[in-house]
């Protein structure tokens, strides 16, 4: 991290919080979203997901995620370790649960790695906003065999917003939806080490405009 304050995020956000560009952002650990909790990331934030700790970036059900990036300042969420030395699985990634419906039994289910519940009966759930967001060198193993995906939409409601997104060199998927109705339009997935979008569990949304990108290193 450079010569900005260096602000370290841990555990819970029980209260609405913006993080505004200017400060470096630490994650450390697995960050909750809570219930009810808006958490706002406005343009040109850069969030720091922590090695050491498996930070890792999680939305409750009824949490709410708002990304105000724009074209030329978009909020990156990248590795803390030193630029040249990022590599894939550096820190978890992006949990967004949802309360649309799934079609497992009893209508819910749990996500990997204690992330929470998700699903429920709300097509139409908003998760919040997301505009002009880069995801990079994430997907780190959780627990044995048990790799994170860089944008997990699990539940997801078509209420919420999903447009300008890139996923960049994550270990597992790019984009995964467990089940829900998310809509994403204009996503990038780049150099990802598994599926650069993947769905299961009933997923029941719409894609446009997506682009795969892979490399010859490693990809499915």
């Amino acid at each position: 991290a450079e010569a900005q304050d260096l602000v370290i995020i841990q555990g819970e956000i029980t209260e609405n919080t913006t993080l505004n560009a200017g400060t470096n952002y630490l994650l450390r650990g697995a960050v909750f979203v809570r219930e009810g909790v808006t958490l706002t990331l406005n343009a040109g934030v850069t969030i720091f997901g922590e090695q050491a700790t498996l930070g890792t970036l999680i939305v409750d059900r009824g949490g709410r995620l708002v990304v105000r990036g724009t074209k030329n300042r978009p909020v990156e969420m990248t590795s803390d370790q030193e630029v040249g030395q990022r590599a894939r699985g550096d820190w978890g990634g992006l949990i967004i649960n949802g309360r649309a419906p799934l079609n497992v039994p009893g209508g819910t289910a749990e996500g990997e790695g204690d992330t929470g519940t998700y699903g429920g009966t709300q097509p139409n759930d908003d998760s919040g906003s997301i505009k002009y967001l880069q995801i990079a060198f994430a997907g780190i193993e959780f627990s044995p065999d048990n790799e994170l995906n860089c944008l997990a939409l699990q539940g997801v409601g078509r209420g919420t917003i999903l447009q300008y997104i890139q996923c960049h060199m994550n270990k597992d998927d790019g984009f995964e939806f467990f089940g829900g109705t998310a809509l994403l339009k204009f996503a990038v997935s780049s150099a990802i080490g598994d599926d650069s979008f993947d769905a299961t569990d009933g997923w029941t949304g719409a894609g446009q405009y997506w682009i795969a990108y892979q490399f010859g290193d490693d990809a499915d």
